[in-house]
């Protein structure tokens, strides 16, 4: 968890918990500094603490680090959590702390196990507030509020009382206050240090789950097909996805929705259910919403999470014949050029040979629009959108598809064959080389 050569930042409120790590840390011989966040919700009260911590820091001779903050509601408490999140992270980035120290308790972890159970967690809600969570470390994690009073009373050591702690209006203070003495009074008087056994028992399976997780994570995941995907992108064989543990489907999925940029928060059983749902037969083409701007699609046989897509833009510009045009919807430029029949082997993927005599001095490069008619060499001519259907091109990716045109006449799709009215002939006077990078 720590280690002698660790730069230790401590979260540091003023209760009895965070003065109490303070206490411990720095008689261990840590190199330990004191940060406290001051989100001014109790008046006066609020400058208190922070004062009062800012002399403890000074009486054990650490650095301290305060900062005053504005805590919007209705969400309190999560914005509280992300106020210091952000505080701590920006003084680890800057003063170069190796791990940061926050004072829950087993009490802390006991309370938000029946929370998280109360709203219908999984077992990795379950099993949350970890020991160690990459360079946060909770170090009184399996130390009980009794305790740490007694050990800061052999201290002779004061700490702050906050006051809204005993305020019932607040769920956390109702399951701390009524509903675990209630369960301790009338079936186990040993409720919390049950509970905090059975969170370790939750954990330990929970860690195998998430390497078995991982390993099939791996496995099923496969690289993008097509390159109009962002690097962010995860897809799966859907069809292999679908036949494992129902269980493990659903870990995937949460997963993947967490590695395309989610933190989870809002998502709930039913948004995985959802995303579940679209590994059924007969889905393709079809896509859900996640809360906090995650996308799930099936496309073929793939199973897609991405961020939320902007709203298709309408775009269309003229490439001048020779000249090149940069298309910012696409993040890509066309260019086009005026060879001689020599140079006719030049074509090759992104780029097609046109007879320069059909297409005239210009062309209009546009999206893809509903009822294209296309007539590409090798392939029998149609609407472009069957076209699309039969060379299993996502319905997500349609609309931005570049489209070439001569006076309304389709003249190259990007990466299809050129259309058979401007193919060159050998009575062809000019060959232009139309190339997509």
């Amino acid at each position: 968890m720590l280690a002698s050569g660790d730069r230790v930042l401590a979260g540091v409120s003023g209760g009895a918990d965070s003065v109490c790590l303070l206490l411990v840390l720095k008689e261990l011989g840590f190199n330990v500094s004191a940060a406290h966040l001051n989100h001014g919700l109790r008046g006066a009260a609020s400058n208190e603490d922070e004062s009062f911590t800012r002399r403890l820091a000074e009486k054990l001779a650490v650095s301290f680090f305060s900062k005053r903050v504005s805590i919007v509601k209705p969400s309190v408490e999560a914005a509280g959590r992300e106020k210091r999140k952000e505080f701590f992270a920006e003084l680890s980035a800057e003063h170069g702390f190796t791990k940061v120290a926050l004072a829950h308790t087993r009490d802390d972890r006991v309370e938000t196990f029946l929370m998280n159970l109360l709203r219908g967690a999984g077992l990795e809600g379950l099993v949350s507030m970890e020991p160690v969570a990459g360079n946060i470390v909770r170090p009184l994690i399996e130390t009980s509020r009794t305790e740490i009073e007694a050990y800061l009373k052999d201290q002779r050591q004061e700490w702050r009382t906050d006051e809204t702690n005993e305020d019932t209006t607040f769920a956390r203070n109702r399951l701390r206050h009524h509903l675990i003495p209630m369960l301790a009074a009338d079936f186990n008087p040993k409720i919390r240090e049950t509970l905090a056994r059975t969170i370790e028992i939750f954990e330990a399976e929970d860690d195998w789950m998430r390497q078995v997780t991982d390993d099939v994570f791996i496995a099923l995941c496969r690289p993008s097909t097509f390159i109009s995907r962002s690097e962010r992108d995860v897809a799966f064989d859907a069809i292999r996805l679908a036949s494992e543990p129902i269980g493990l489907i659903r870990r995937i999925i949460r997963e993947a929705i967490r590695r395309v940029g989610s933190d989870l928060r809002d998502v709930r059983f039913e948004h995985i259910e959802a995303a579940r749902g679209l590994l059924d037969p007969g889905k393709s083409g079809k896509f859900v919403q996640i809360p906090g701007g995650t996308q799930v699609g099936r496309e073929f046989d793939d199973l897609v999470f991405r961020r939320s897509a902007d709203p298709v833009l309408k775009y269309e510009y003229k490439l001048q014949i020779p000249g090149e045009v940069h298309i910012p919807e696409l993040g890509k430029l066309f260019r086009a050029e005026m060879i001689i029949a020599k140079e006719s082997n030049r074509t090759g993927p992104g780029c097609v040979l046109v007879d320069a005599a059909a297409i005239g001095p210009c062309v209009i490069i546009r999206n893809w629009k509903p009822g294209d008619y296309y007539r590409p060499v090798g392939l029998p001519a149609g609407k472009l959108k069957k076209l699309f259907q039969r060379a299993r091109i996502p319905r997500s990716h349609r609309t931005n598809w570049p489209v070439v045109v001569a006076d309304s006449t389709i003249v190259w799709v990007a990466s299809f064959r050129v259309s058979r009215e401007f193919v060159p002939g050998g009575s062809s006077q000019g060959l232009v080389i139309i190339e997509e990078r």
